[in-house]
C-alpha cells in the first residue's frame, strides 16, 4: 500500500470499507453479507457529503456551528437510511459484525487482512492536525505475504554455487547436468570449480597422499559426468568479473555462507536466491535436495514466495578525507574531481590495494560495500577497551567501552547478535541492531533502531588502541583515531527464495538449527496422581526422616 501525505480523505475512508468489508466476508454466521454492505455504503455516502459540508463551511463558520450542522445532517442521513440503521461511533471498528454466533469459516484461499508490518498510519491527527506536506514523503508499507516472484521474461542464466567439500560434488554434478541438459539453460559456476583437483582428470595422483588417491577414485563416475558439461559452463572469478546485470538466478548448495557469498557477488541488484541445504546449520538455506528437479521447475515458473533480507550499506571515512576533498576544489577541471574522489576514497579503503573483493570493486564508483549479516567493529589483538563512539542521524548517541560493537541486519540477528544477547528478529521487519559486545557496563543493552536512519561509528579520540572492522566476517581492516564508519540499509536486498512461506521457514529455522525453545515438557496433574494420592502426614513423616538421616 501506498500513502501520500496528501491524500484525500474521502479516498482513505473508501479504503477503510473496503478492508472491513473483505475482512469481514472471511466471516460467517449471520448471513446478511450484502444487506451489511448496502448499510456500509450508506455510511459511506453520508461521510463524503459530510466531508464536503466540513470544506465548504470551514471558512465561514465557526467550530462549534460546524460542528452542529454536521452531526445533524449526519442524523438525517442515518434516519433515512434502509432499516433505520443507527450509525455507531468511529471509535468502534467492529460495526456489529462479530457477535456470540460469529463463527470462521475458510472456503477456497483464505483473505490475508494482516501484515507482519504495521499498517500505513493515517496522516491526520483531530480537528487540526497532520503531518507537514512533503513532496519526498512517500510511504510504501507492503505485506511480505504479496511478495511472489515473478518473471517479465524467461530466465535463461543461473549461477550455481557450492561449498568446497567433497560431498556437495554428487548434487552439484547432478543438479548442472540437469539444468544444462533439461532446462537448457546458461549455467556459470566460479573459476575455482574448474580446478578442483576431484573433477579433473590430469592430477599426478603419484604425488598426492593415500588418502587423496582413495577420494579421487570414489568419485571417478562423478567426475566423467562433470568432463562431459565442463566446455558447456561459463565461469568468473571473484573480484575480477563483473556479475552485474549476467545473472537471472543463482542457485546455492552448501551452508549459510553460500548465501552470505552469493550477497557478497552482487553489490547492487541480487537475483533472486534458491538455498539448498548441504551444510551443517542449515538457517538460511530451506531447500532439501532430494527433489530439487520439482522445486527448481515451480521456481522457474514463478510459483514460490520471497523473503526480501535487507543489507546494510557501510563506507570508511578516513580522517584525511576533509584535507583531500579541500585539495581537491582547488584544483582545475571540476568535471573531473568527483570521479578522482571516488578513486581516492576506492583505494583508501583497500589500503592502496585496487581490485579488492567485498568493495564493489567491480564498478569502482563509490567505496561502500554491502553486508547481509553484519559490521562488526571489535579491539583486535589490543589488550585495552575499545572506546567507540555512536551518532544516529548526526546526533551524539553514546560511547562503547567493552570489546567492540556489531550492527547487523535481521537476518543477522541469528547470527553473532544472538550470541551476544541480540533479540531474534523476523527478516521483514525493517530495523538495524545494534549490540555491543561484552560491554563494561550492567546497563548496555542491545537497541533496534528504524531502518531509515544512518549511524555513524568513530574510533573516540581519548581510545586508548585502535579498532578493527569487518563486513560478513570478510575484508578485515583497521580504523584509526579519527576515522569513521557509516552504516544505513541499503536499497538493494537479498530476495530469498522461500520453501514454504515466510513464517514457516524462519520458524522451522529457529526450531530446528537452534533448537529455540526446546525442553521437556511438564506432566500433567493425571501422571502426577501416585503423588497426589498420599497423605500430608506421610509426606510429613518421610521429610523428617530424611532430616534425621542427613542429620
Amino acid at each position: 500500500m501506498t500513502c501520500l501525505s496528501d491524500i484525500d480523505l474521502a479516498t482513505l475512508h473508501q479504503h477503510r470499507l473496503e478492508e472491513i468489508f473483505s475482512y469481514k466476508l472471511a466471516w460467517s454466521g449471520t448471513g446478511h453479507q450484502q444487506t451489511q454492505y448496502n448499510d456500509l455504503l450508506v455510511r459511506h455516502n453520508a461521510s463524503l457529503k459530510r466531508q464536503r459540508i466540513i470544506q465548504h463551511t470551514a471558512n465561514t463558520a465557526n467550530t462549534a456551528s460546524t460542528r452542529a450542522k454536521d452531526q445533524a445532517f449526519t442524523d438525517d442521513c442515518v434516519a433515512t437510511s434502509p432499516g433505520n440503521i443507527q450509525a455507531k461511533s468511529e471509535q468502534d471498528p467492529d460495526d456489529g459484525y462479530f457477535d456470540s454466533t460469529t463463527r470462521r469459516t475458510r472456503s477456497g484461499t483464505w483473505p490475508r487482512t494482516r501484515s507482519l508490518n504495521a499498517p500505513s498510519p493515517f496522516q491526520h491527527f483531530g480537528p487540526c492536525g497532520r503531518i507537514m506536506k512533503n513532496s519526498a514523503m512517500v510511504m510504501q508499507i507492503q505485506d511480505p505475504a504479496s511478495q511472489r516472484l515473478t518473471w517479465y521474461k524467461p530466465p535463461l542464466t543461473v549461477l550455481v554455487i557450492k561449498k568446497k567439500d567433497s560431498q556437495v560434488l554428487p548434487p552439484f554434478v547432478q543438479l548442472v547436468e540437469w539444468l544444462v541438459q533439461e532446462k537448457h539453460m546458461v549455467v556459470w559456476v566460479e573459476s575455482a570449480v574448474l580446478e578442483d583437483k576431484l573433477l579433473r582428470d590430469d592430477v599426478k595422483l603419484e604425488q598426492e597422499s593415500s588418502k587423496f588417491q582413495k577420494v579421487h577414485a570414489q568419485y571417478a563416475g562423478v567426475r566423467a559426468r562433470f568432463l562431459h558439461l565442463r566446455e558447456k559452463l561459463v565461469t568468473f572469478k571473484d573480484g575480477r568479473d563483473d556479475l552485474t546485470d549476467r545473472i537471472d538466478f543463482i542457485v546455492c548448495l552448501g551452508g549459510d555462507g553460500t548465501l552470505l557469498y552469493a550477497s557478497q557477488l552482487f553489490q547492487q541488484s541480487v537475483p533472486p536466491v534458491m538455498a539448498f541445504y548441504l551444510g551443517s546449520l542449515g538457517f538460511l538455506t530451506p531447500f532439501q535436495c532430494d527433489n530439487f528437479q520439482e522445486q527448481v521447475t515451480n521456481v522457474l515458473e514463478g510459483h514460490a514466495a520471497l523473503t526480501l533480507r535487507s543489507r546494510l550499506r557501510c563506507s570508511i571515512h578516513r580522517k584525511g578525507e576533509r584535507r583531500k576533498e579541500s585539495l581537491l576544489h582547488s584544483v582545475g577541471g571540476n568535471l573531473l574531481i568527483p570521479g578522482f574522489h571516488r578513486q581516492l576514497n576506492y583505494v583508501e579503503l583497500n589500503n592502496g590495494q585496487t581490485g579488492k573483493a567485498g568493495c564493489n570493486n567491480n564498478n569502482g564508483h563509490n567505496n561502500s560495500i554491502l553486508v547481509l549479516n553484519e559490521v562488526v567493529i571489535n579491539r583486535g589483538p589490543s589488550p585495552y577497551l575499545s572506546n567507540i563512539d555512536i551518532f544516529l542521524d548526526g546526533k551524539y548517541i553514546t560511547s562503547v567501552q567493552g570489546d567492540g560493537l556489531i550492527v547487523s541486519t535481521p537476518t543477522g540477528s541469528t547470527a553473532y547478535a544472538a550470541a551476544a544477547g541480540a533479540s531474534m528478529i523476523h527478516p521483514s521487519v525493517p530495523a538495524i541492531l545494534v549490540t555491543p559486545i561484552c560491554p563494561h557496563s550492567l546497563s548496555f543493552r542491545p537497541i533496534v533502531v528504524p531502518a531509515g536512519v544512518e549511524l555513524k561509528i568513530s574510533i573516540s579520540p581519548d581510545s586508548r588502541n585502535t579498532s578493527r572492522v569487518s563486513f560478513d566476517g570478510r575484508n578485515d581492516q583497521e580504523l584509526n583515531h579519527g576515522d569513521s564508519l557509516r552504516v544505513t540499509t541499503s536499497i538493494y536486498p537479498v530476495p530469498s527464495i522461500c520453501s514454504q512461506d515466510q513464517i514457516s521457514d524462519w520458524f522451522d529455522s529457529l526450531a530446528e538449527g537452534l533448537h529455540w525453545n526446546v525442553r521437556k515438557r511438564q506432566k500433567c496433574l493425571d501422571e502426577l496422581s501416585d503423588l497426589t494420592a498420599s497423605g500430608s502426614e506421610d509426606t510429613l513423616d518421610e521429610f523428617d526422616n530424611l532430616q534425621i538421616y542427613d542429620a
